[in-house]
């Protein structure tokens, strides 16, 4: 069988913050290519396009469509990004035979009802452990019923085959295929200069509530890959492709101490040279970690910080004092490690009063030196989706437009009386508030480069003027 996996460009949504957004966001596509690994153990012909990276238009994709000629393509995709899809996937069957299959978040939560005429076949769920077989039983015209986790149509009706509860050991899974992309295309702005890098897993799962993550999509069971193994990888990656930098994306990084810091004992005693990042909580690091995590490569952290408000940070279920922030910026700080810092406004409980406490807090945080600052998405699977359209905690959901579910330059909630356009305007002056201060000036700068921060900058400072009333619109 010829399979032909697609990540599609997505950062042109954010508008004035593409080129922001395409800074931070553009990670090589590692579910794909797990599936992509997957497939080419089962002796299937495999393609990897990742439109993002590339910047492709939707006539290239087809364009390289038709060159390879598949037999089925394959998509994933988060809830912002399945109109993408959807619009891609049309224009293909214009011209194509080949099957469609779609897979990811959007896909596990509302499953039936997003079962487009245009769309062949959804997987629900993980399938690490089902999509070999289902290719192979595609590829031999066999009955796909037997393999669970798969939506597909028999006799012009929709059919199920049943939750997927085949679950494979992380160390079982093969490698991700990174030589089906054109690896040169990643590269990531650090304070320490742009790293030629991957990004790379450790477990899969987190065991926290948080009431803004999709929780009844992903689960809160944790599974994790033993240390060798995530240290073949490593080897892999820098002996096979020049990687200089991973990004670890689990979703907490050192939720388990005693692993990283095996992970650490390892990294130093194969003598691997690298550097790399990850996220986590900031109550879950202390000085040893810290220390020994930056003698084996760490140059990025990342704390999801979301309000500085505890009214609101207990109504999100986040589960982290202000305190715990205060010294983990501290104690980064003190080990040269970059920060970054994740805030949301228009969280659920959000007023006035609690947005500006935020934006006061990171403006005058010395040390914190970098902060994201989007706005709150209610995504399907997640407490504060269900908040939303039940109307609680001051939240109300004004649309069913999933392409309009952007973090940047876009708002689907009204909270407490705060409409979306406000909440755009906020957004755009806490920005301004916390990065006109001289010592985030050339951090960020650094990272992002001067020309990419021009277009958000003016238009943040636009509006600025214009709720001083020193400007007339």
């Amino acid at each position: 069988m010829r399979l032909m996996l697609i990540f599609s460009s997505w950062t042109y949504v954010f508008g004035d913050m593409k080129k922001v957004a395409k800074g931070v966001s553009t990670f090589p596509p590692l579910n794909l290519l797990y599936l992509a690994a997957i497939a080419e153990k089962h002796g299937h012909t495999v393609q990897v396009i990742d439109g993002e990276a590339e910047q492709l238009t939707s006539k290239d994709i087809i364009d390289r469509v038709l060159k390879f000629n598949p037999d089925l393509i394959g998509f994933t995709c988060t809830t912002p990004m399945f109109h993408i899809v959807c619009q891609l996937a049309q224009e293909i069957k214009k011209v194509s035979d080949a099957k469609v299959v779609v897979g990811g978040p959007h896909i596990t939560y509302f499953r039936e009802k997003v079962f487009h005429d245009y769309l062949d076949y959804l997987v629900v769920g993980d399938c690490e452990g089902t999509f070999g077989k289902f290719l192979d039983a595609l590829d031999s015209k066999e009955d796909i019923s037997k393999i669970p986790g798969i939506i597909f149509r028999k006799n012009g009706s929709i059919v199920y085959s049943g939750n997927n509860s085949i679950k494979i050991p992380l160390d079982d899974v093969p490698f991700p295929a990174r030589h089906l992309l054109k690896l040169d295309l990643y590269n990531l702005g650090t304070m320490k200069g742009r790293k030629r890098y991957t990004s790379i897993m450790t477990s899969t799962g987190c065991p926290f509530k948080c009431a803004f993550c999709s929780t009844k999509v992903y689960g809160n069971k944790v599974n994790t890959r033993s240390v060798e193994n995530v240290i073949d990888e490593l080897k892999h990656a820098i002996n096979n492709y020049g990687i200089t930098h991973f990004y670890f994306i689990d979703s907490t990084l050192t939720l388990n101490r005693k692993y990283i810091l095996k992970l650490c004992d390892v990294i130093e005693k194969t003598n691997l040279k690298f550097t790399w990042e990850g996220s986590t909580r900031a109550n879950l690091i202390n000085e040893k970690l810290i220390a020994r995590m930056r003698e084996c490569g760490l140059i990025r952290l990342s704390f999801g910080l979301e309000t500085a408000d505890p009214d609101v940070s207990k109504i999100i279920m986040k589960g982290v004092p202000i305190e715990s922030y205060v010294q983990a910026n501290k104690l980064t700080n003190k080990y040269g490690i970059e920060t970054i810092n994740s805030v949301m406004l228009g969280l659920p409980g959000d007023t006035y009063e609690s947005i500006n406490k935020t934006i006061a807090f990171v403006r005058s945080a010395r040390d914190i030196k970098h902060a994201t600052f989007s706005i709150a998405i209610p995504y399907p699977g997640s407490a504060m989706y269900e908040w939303a359209v039940k109307g609680e905690y001051g939240l109300k959901l004004l649309t069913n437009d999933f392409s309009q579910f952007q973090r940047y330059n876009s708002a689907v909630m009204s909270v407490n009386e705060i409409q979306p356009a406000e909440l755009i305007r906020l957004q755009k002056i806490g920005l301004l508030k916390i990065y006109l201060i001289p010592f985030r000036i050339i951090p960020v700068i650094k990272r992002f480069g001067m020309i990419a921060l021009v277009k958000p900058f003016f238009s943040a400072l636009f509006e600025f003027l214009r709720i001083e009333n020193k400007v007339v619109t």
